[in-house]
């Protein structure tokens, strides 16, 4: 039963000063919460916890010594841990690239850390993760908000495994329906058509031009295509020319790295092999002609990594190596609004495009994805060739609607009848 901290038992004599309801005063009378639960952990060590009232003591207590004899018990003075001190834990035990760690406490030093980093753990509510969406999504984007939440979930479920807590407050269903959405719906159509990305060609200038061949025609991403090298090409593959797509230029805050294809680490490197078509590979030989591949030295994975050198077939006029940063603000948004795609810059010191994220160069690889699906390419043939380890991951996001898709889904159906008959 909990302890009651404001009354004691009256003295032998009975000659005691009683309270209104004729009980006898202690000395914290009126201080503090008045109701004490009492329990002993599985080590036997007896732990209290004050509570204003005689119910939620109870609760309290029962739940205490349940846990304690069933196995279940976690520790209340586990939930006295900070944020922050949760989040130097879960940093410790991340097992991703360098790079990417630093991009993890970048984020969680912004968003987790300023905000909530001083709440200990216990205190962090399905409320407070409300909250704490709701403020973030006046800041950022809903993609990035819940990549930020993925981390905290992440956080607090090592609190839960660890006995910290008892649950995770981002799984509970008010969380939940207020959780902004990892990734977009795919766009049923596609975001750049062929044409389009041949009017966006003409308007690159002339040392860019190849990259939408290399896009559209390779499935690369945007960083492959700025890290690719003339010895990638095999000319005298066994199964025809092939390029081996096997590093991208990263950043590192704002320096310039070599980095793996994507998803790449040491245990499972994510280098992969793409046919290299001829209109691409002729593509690829006149640029080389006029543009020669020239030798870039960069750090590996970090701005402190060891330096490499290797020799790239893009870079900019002043021969270095190309910067996403300036590429997409100076050299790709100018070519859409010139193609008429989005609307040209307003006049004024304010250098702010219209919004156009799905008609970046990545736009280039779903164009390829889809190309490839029309002709018949089988779809884990088309995710091996895209550095996808899931088909299904390339199935949600790269299928869009093709042209003339009913007049085809028409002949097919009359073909298989033409054919059964």
């Amino acid at each position: 039963m909990p302890y009651d901290r404001w009354h004691k038992q009256p003295s032998k004599d009975g000659g005691d000063k009683l309270c209104a309801h004729k009980k006898v005063p202690s000395k914290v009378h009126g201080q503090g919460s008045r109701w004490q639960a009492r329990w002993r952990d599985p080590n036997g060590e007896q732990l209290t916890e004050l509570f204003e009232r005689e119910a939620d003591a109870r609760a309290h207590e029962t739940a205490m010594r349940a846990g304690s004899n069933d196995g279940s018990y976690i520790d209340p003075k586990g939930g006295e841990l900070t944020v922050e001190e949760l989040i130097e834990k879960w940093l410790k035990g991340q097992t991703v690239p360098p790079r990417t760690l630093n991009q993890y406490r970048s984020r969680v030093r912004l968003h987790i850390l300023k905000p909530l980093g001083k709440h200990k753990i216990k205190s962090i509510t399905a409320s407070v993760i409300r909250e704490w969406i709701a403020d973030r999504k006046q800041h950022l984007d809903e993609t990035t908000v819940a990549l930020i939440l993925s981390h905290l979930q992440s956080m607090l479920d090592l609190a839960v495994d660890d006995d910290l807590i008892r649950k995770n407050p981002c799984l509970t269903r008010s969380v939940k329906a207020v959780k902004p959405r990892r990734a977009k719906m795919t766009a049923k159509d596609l975001p750049l058509t062929w044409q389009q990305t041949e009017e966006i060609r003409t308007a690159l200038p002339d040392r860019f031009k190849a990259m939408v061949d290399v896009g559209r025609g390779l499935g690369l991403r945007q960083g492959e295509i700025f890290g690719l090298s003339p010895d990638d090409l095999d000319w005298e593959h066994v199964n025809g020319p092939m390029v081996h797509v096997q590093r991208q230029i990263a950043m590192d805050g704002s320096t310039l790295v070599w980095s793996g294809a994507k998803g790449d680490n040491s245990a499972n490197p994510k280098d992969r092999w793409v046919e290299l078509d001829g209109g691409v590979g002729s593509a690829l030989k006149q640029h080389m002609a006029t543009f020669p591949p020239i030798p870039v030295t960069l750090p590996k994975e970090t701005k402190d990594g060891e330096l490499e050198t290797l020799r790239v077939i893009f870079y900019s006029r002043e021969r270095k190596p190309v910067n996403r940063n300036y590429f997409n603000s100076f050299v790709w948004k100018p070519a859409l609004a010139a193609a008429g795609i989005i609307a040209p810059l307003k006049p004024g010191r304010k250098r702010k495009w219209e919004k156009s994220r799905d008609k970046m160069m990545h736009a280039l690889r779903h164009l390829f994805a889809s190309m490839a699906l029309e002709h018949g390419v089988d779809i884990y043939t088309l995710s091996d060739r895209l550095g996808h380890s899931d088909p299904a991951f390339t199935l949600r996001k790269y299928v869009h609607r093709v042209p003339n898709a009913g007049a085809k889904l028409r002949a097919a159906l009359r073909n298989i009848y033409e054919q059964a008959a």
